[in-house]
């Protein structure tokens, strides 16, 4: 999975990709300020860039426009929004950390960090991001299976339209007019399934 470290410092990027990469973590990318994580990930198009990215590891500290901020206005972004985001901060007093959790953050880590502290929030983080990429497939799938069968009632409706049963009798008239009705409805939709019957003429054709 896809990870983004930002952070102004290139010494810090460089510690965490190197403990990245040692902990097995290859897709690993980096920013130095919060204008680099929006152009990554296509902010001003919608987030076009959503796909690319599963996690992003952001430093509170950075020029222009800090961390929060940056955390702000990606999740603003609806495309963007499932992407977990950790904070790193030197600062650990409340203020700073209700600011990042309300702009969005799933988690911190106060710097100077530990190793295996980052890597097991990490992990965490990552396992979220695959628990919500499998809902998101299958409400998807789910949705498509509901419109699927929305429309194949929309067909059902349509024949019975095309159909006139004697509330009575409850036969069809099976005239002239229902037969060249349901003709058109074939010619219309030739990969509408029927069930196959071959007529009188066409079994003289082939015999």
């Amino acid at each position: 999975m896809n990870i983004l470290l930002v952070d102004d410092s290139p010494d810090a990027r460089l510690l965490l990709h190197k403990i990245l990469r040692e902990a097995g973590y290859r897709d690993t990318f980096s920013a130095s300020t919060a204008y680099d994580v929006f152009k990554k990930l296509d902010v001003e198009h919608g987030g076009a860039g959503a796909s690319e990215i599963d996690l992003i590891v952001m430093d509170v500290r950075m020029p222009e426009i800090d961390g929060i901020e940056a955390c702000r206005r990606i999740k603003e972004v609806e495309a963007l929004r499932d992407i977990p985001i950790i904070m790193m901060t030197a600062r650990s007093q409340p203020e700073v950390l209700r600011a990042a959790f309300e702009a969005g953050a799933m988690d911190y880590i106060k710097k100077p960090f530990e190793d295996v502290e980052l890597l097991a929030r990490i992990k965490a983080a990552l396992k979220l991001k695959k628990e919500i990429d499998a809902r998101k497939n299958w409400e998807q799938e789910l949705n498509k299976t509901i419109q699927d069968l929305d429309a194949a009632l929309q067909e059902m409706g349509v024949l019975q339209q095309l159909i006139p049963v004697c509330p009575v009798c409850k036969k069809s008239s099976g005239d002239q007019t229902v037969v060249s009705a349901l003709e058109s409805y074939i010619q219309a939709h030739p990969n509408a399934k029927f069930h196959d019957a071959v007529c009188l003429s066409c079994s003289t054709l082939k015999g």
